[in-house]
């Protein structure tokens, strides 16, 4: 119950995001996107060797691999100052037939990587992470890079991101069983996504997604919150929800997992919360799913593992498909933040 609580909690906070009126999606249907996850971080207890979160992500526009291998976060001078954290990127993808999904032909290679500036307080510029477009058929060969910078768990985080941290607490002491007074873990983690672009798949007439917004962990409510604006191509719209962390069902072949309700404000009078709406069963436009992760070496104490095996679909409703696998490349490149510690 308590898990199911705090999936409430995170997903309320919604609510209480608001970035203006968007035109209304043309886009309709149902896609799935398939992510499947291996997590190995040696780092956690040996901080000269680096992590490894290999990621494959699969649709009916194509299969794509990648590679993230990072160097230990660490602090020096006594935790008084923060030092850089390079993480490298290699990858591929196929994209697949329409006509015959069977069939599929190499496309996309990933290189490069991103460092997370610990003397700029977590910038991080991902127009380093390049992508490499093969000639296939048609379809020319071409050279591009992700785009826009993110703000990786800063001393200071914005003030968009400390509302949302403070909406969390907020909502949690609202909502509070019983009279007496609760104390609760004040801590937030963000991540600041300022025009974080995504290249495309690789498929003819594709095009890629661009992420404005702010992904806020709050500590009390063990979830990622938060409100994103989202342009593919020519269509703009925006996103709000959260995705919590909580152990897994009785009876579940995993451990943990995290549920993911990204959601189109404004539906059924529910905001961006889905649990608000009059049915909380109802479909709503947006990004859900749920990522079941499987624990197995060595643990922290705070419960983080050497390794993990993450599997999950994204299903995304009336959103397209770009900004769906969007999000699967977002968890894959951020593995650390968000399988990890």
């Amino acid at each position: 119950m308590e898990d199911k609580m705090r999936i409430i909690y995170g997903a309320a906070l919604a609510q209480a995001l608001c970035l203006g009126a968007m035109p209304a999606l043309a886009q309709s249907g149902t896609e799935t996107v398939t992510l499947t996850m291996e997590v190995n971080q040696p780092s956690l207890f040996d901080t000269a060797r680096r992590d490894v979160f290999r990621t494959v992500i699969d649709d009916r526009s194509g299969t794509t691999t990648l590679n993230v291998e990072c160097s230990a976060g660490t602090s020096a001078l006594f935790g008084l100052s923060r030092t850089d954290e390079a993480c490298a990127v290699s990858g591929s993808g196929v994209i697949k037939n329409p006509n015959n999904p069977s069939q599929s032909v190499p496309r996309v290679d990933f290189a490069g990587g991103f460092t997370i500036s610990g003397s700029q307080d977590g910038f991080t510029d991902m127009r380093s992470l390049t992508v490499g477009y093969r000639r296939v058929g048609s379809a020319p060969q071409e050279a591009t890079t992700f785009g826009g910078n993110l703000v990786m768990m800063p001393e200071s985080p914005s003030a968009s991101a400390m509302e949302i941290g403070r909406n969390a607490l907020a909502y949690l002491q609202q909502n509070a069983a019983g009279s007496a007074p609760v104390e609760y873990d004040t801590r937030i983690d963000s991540i600041s996504f300022n025009n974080f672009a995504i290249p495309h798949v690789g498929q003819a007439n594709a095009t890629g997604c661009t992420w404005n917004g702010d992904w806020v962990y709050s500590y009390a409510a063990e979830s990622w919150n938060g409100a994103f604006d989202v342009t593919c191509g020519n269509t703009r719209f925006r996103l709000e929800g959260n995705m919590s962390l909580g152990e897994a069902p009785a009876g579940s072949d995993h451990d943990e997992e995290y549920v993911i309700n990204l959601v189109v404000p404004g539906e059924g009078g529910s905001g961006g919360d889905p649990f608000a709406a009059p049915n909380p069963f109802a479909t709503v436009d947006g990004i859900t799913g749920t990522l079941a992760m499987s624990n197995s070496g060595r643990a922290t104490q705070d419960g983080v593992y050497t390794n993990v095996a993450v599997t999950g679909q994204l299903v995304g409703t009336n959103v397209p498909l770009e900004a769906v696998r969007g999000w699967g490349q977002i968890v894959a490149i951020l593995g650390r933040s968000f399988m990890g510690e």
